[in-house]
């Protein structure tokens, strides 16, 4: 099926040039339907690794069809390495679905790119039929594995059980153990065992991996490894701990900040979708992650993330928060917005919208290819988290009223911008702030727009004021020339507020946080693959500085407002 672009005389795409091969796609992405409860609408939740850890029969469910994934044959559809490699590399068509539009051609300006939609108001939802398909095979497994135990228990764990979650920005923030463990203990039907820990990496079954697959001249260090790395030093050797400290215990702060400002601050889909719009997305701090547990490993480049086993859990996560978003902005949707970038079936400065195939997913009926409109809700591919159970509230008013309330308890435990008050903060709370607690108050915040094309690779920009680093805004990968070639200009976005770089100052002291910023904010480019760039000599990179007044929150159950906005050039002049 071909779906051609309309031009107008001024060059402006109105329709997303779209080439898929519908025949051939032929594996139907229904997602788990066991322990659903059609008369109440329970769907088994997708759990934090940590939950899932601890509930022993589901855990080694889990654990056993993992590794039964990772063991299949690198040809077959559904093996592990086939479905990681939709994400990027190899670069070969998956299910019939041929990238007719980009070839996986090199280039000296950019690699080439797969089936993903980064960068553009898909995101979310391409995604989240993505992550159905691997919990369709991984929960197929596990159905096989639970009937050699012959126990109603594992059964009924193998009913409900769906892929884990890390929720990577909620405090205390840490890469859990259980993701580093080489061998883990597990129960199975002969008694408890060591087993080989899925989790921890993913061992390419055909190394050295086929030249067509893995081509020798491009990225030669990631595709030459036996098996997928994190943090891993001129060795070859993963230093995990790195992704704790210093990542998460730097960074931690901003990842919460910039997950709790899109719930605050983006009510409109196209905003907390995508880095393309300016403010905040959760796509911004999904980026960092896959550099903090990456490194110069797997999880940075977008072409070999999908073979890190944690990539799942991470993008589980995204898919939740997306949720959680979803409940308490239910009209909000995707609006026809141009992606710049493009992927393997849709031309690069063409219109995107909610009717775009997403490819190369194909519905239950094996014809159909997936589109936001039947990816927009969860309980289409039966599951559901345990921070939106929506089955058990009567309106959408309640619902809202309580995942906004999950948030600020998850995002927001210090009540910033709120009035409500908290366990760790009530018991100090002076008579002053009690009384004014409901009074606007400024909050600072930074923007950062960066052209991909910045540097020509992947590149982070790292904001500070004084030692402490208030924001961090990763860029994947350089634009490739067929992109350049189409049109396209792709900025990548990012949002972050100042309020940890402004300690002891009063934010409504315009002329003392103007001259503290002046004096102490700064920032730096640097190479994802490693060196610091002269930020003053690059063009088209753009900071702001502004203020909001806000009034804050009356109650957990809702969001500070947030008004009037003023830029401060004067900061950066």
């Amino acid at each position: 099926m071909l779906i051609p672009s309309v031009t107008t005389s001024l060059g402006i795409a109105l329709a997303a040039f779209t080439c898929i091969d519908s025949v051939a796609a032929k594996f139907a992405i229904t997602g788990v339907k066991t322990g659903v409860n059609t008369k109440t609408g329970y769907r088994p939740p997708r759990r934090n690794i940590n939950d899932l850890y601890n509930d022993k029969p589901q855990f080694s469910l889990y654990i056993q069809a993992m590794n039964a994934m990772m063991q299949t044959d690198e040809n077959n559809l559904t093996s592990f390495f086939q479905i990681g490699g939709i994400h990027g590399r190899p670069f070969i068509s998956w299910d019939g679905v041929d990238p007719k539009i980009m070839a996986p051609l090199p280039n000296a300006d950019g690699i080439p790119i797969g089936y993903c939609t980064h960068g553009n108001t898909l995101f979310p939802t391409w995604h989240r039929p993505y992550l159905a398909l691997i919990e369709q095979v991984m929960a197929g497994f596990a159905q096989k594995i639970a009937k050699t135990y012959n126990s109603p228990v594992y059964q009924t764990a193998a009913d409900n059980l769906r892929i884990p979650y890390w929720d990577w920005a909620s405090v205390p923030q840490y890469f859990p153990d259980v993701l580093m463990w080489p061998s883990i203990q597990i129960s199975t039907p002969t008694g408890v065992t060591n087993v080989t820990n899925p989790l921890n990496r993913y061992k390419f079954l055909n190394h050295p991996e086929p030249e067509k697959w893995f081509p020798s001249n491009e990225e030669t260090y990631l595709g030459s490894q036996p098996w997928t790395l994190r943090q891993p030093d001129s060795q070859n050797v993963s230093h995990e701990n790195l992704i704790n400290n210093p990542g998460l215990s730097d960074d931690g702060p901003i990842l919460t900040d910039a997950v709790y400002n899109v719930f605050a601050k983006s009510p409109d889909w196209w905003n907390a979708s995508t880095t393309a719009s300016g403010g905040n997305s959760f796509e911004g701090p999904h980026g960092s992650i896959h550099f903090f547990v990456g490194g110069n490993g797997h999880m940075s480049p977008a072409s070999f993330a999908g073979f890190d086993p944690v990539f799942f859990l991470h993008h589980a996560n995204v898919d939740r928060l997306m949720d959680m978003w979803q409940a308490i902005y239910p009209n909000a949707w995707i609006q026809p917005s141009t992606t710049q970038g493009g992927t393997w079936t849709i031309y690069p400065n063409t219109i995107v919208d909610e009717n775009t195939p997403l490819t190369p997913f194909t519905t239950g009926d094996g014809k159909t290819p997936y589109t936001s409109v039947s990816a927009r809700h969860v309980k289409s591919f039966g599951y559901s988290y345990p921070d939106v159970q929506d089955w058990l509230f009567p309106t959408p008013q309640a619902l809202f009223k309580n995942v906004t309330t999950r948030v600020n308890q998850l995002y927001n435990s210090k009540g910033l911008l709120g009035t409500w008050p908290n366990k760790k903060r009530s018991s100090i709370r002076s008579a002053p702030e009690l009384e004014n607690r409901a009074t606007t108050v400024r909050s600072w915040s930074v923007a950062v727009a960066a052209p991909n094309a910045l540097v020509g690779e992947g590149f982070t920009v790292s904001v500070s004021v004084g030692s402490t680093r208030v924001g961090r805004l990763t860029v994947f990968e350089a634009p490739t020339q067929f992109e350049k070639d189409a049109g396209g200009k792709r900025f990548t976005h990012g949002e972050y507020t100042l309020h940890s770089g402004l300690e002891g100052i009063d934010s409504n002291d315009v002329a003392s946080v103007v001259k503290h910023l002046k004096e102490n904010l700064k920032w730096t480019v640097v190479k994802n693959k490693g060196g610091v760039v002269d930020a003053n000599g690059l063009e088209g990179l753009n900071i702001e500085v502004f203020d909001e007044v806000v009034t804050p929150a009356q109650s957990i159950e809702e969001f500070p407002v947030f008004g009037q906005k003023t830029s401060h050039p004067e900061v950066l002049s």
